[in-house]
């Protein structure tokens, strides 16, 4: 008879082993893509605050570029940085301002470039007039000189007073000077010894100019 083998006493294979647990197979594979969501998150909040704080700063510069404008002012039109009123040259103008004459609260200058300058001028005729660090442009005449801004906008000085003047003017100098708006008759001109090229016919056609005393004439500071 064939013999029978003995049993077996160990573990068959496939077998669980009594108080052991199957092993199992680490399921990791979801774990990566949680991970990638969870730092798209966090670096999408990062980016969503930063904008915020850039919209921000935009705003309060935009809020404090708005209070620092430039100011404008309803009698003179005029404008600047820190909110005050400046003189438009075009306007009255302060008396006292660089490179302006006045008269009363008119300034003289702008008078004298207009087409038709007489009447114009003629608006302040007789009146006491201030020029403060005024250009001189040109000295044609050993009693009398051109000043003002350009060409078409200037204005004769005509020197008063007995004996020499204590200051020489020069063309380029600036001056300070007080006087008085008078109005000429057509020729004063040649008897000033003005000659055609040195501007005689527009100081004709202006019909007035400044008189002022040697002694008022001083260089500006």
């Amino acid at each position: 008879m064939p013999s029978t083998p003995p049993p077996t006493t160990g573990p068959q294979a496939g077998a669980t082993p009594v108080g052991g647990r199957k092993p199992t197979r680490r399921r990791a594979g979801w774990l990566l893509p949680l991970l990638l969501l969870l730092a798209a998150v966090v670096i999408g909040s990062l980016l969503l605050s930063q904008c915020g704080d850039d919209g921000d700063s935009d705003t309060s510069g935009s809020s404090a570029g708005a209070g620092s404008s430039a100011s404008t002012s309803p009698e003179s039109g005029s404008t600047s940085r820190s909110g005050l009123s400046t003189a438009s040259p075009n306007d009255g103008g302060a008396s006292g301002q660089p490179g302006t004459i006045t008269a009363g609260d008119t300034s003289v200058l702008p008078l004298t470039a207009g087409a038709d300058p007489a009447p114009a001028l003629a608006q302040v005729s007789g009146q006491p007039a201030q020029g403060s660090a005024v250009q001189v442009l040109s000295v044609p005449a050993d009693e009398g000189f051109w000043v003002g801004t350009s060409d078409t906008e200037r204005i004769w000085v005509q020197l008063t007073g007995s004996g020499e003047s204590p200051y020489q003017v020069q063309e380029g100098d600036t001056v300070d000077f007080q006087g008085t708006v008078v109005a000429h008759s057509p020729g004063f001109a040649q008897q000033v010894g003005l000659e055609v090229a040195e501007g005689a016919a527009q100081l004709d056609a202006q019909g007035h100019h400044l008189e002022v005393d040697k002694t008022s004439v001083t260089l500006a500071d």
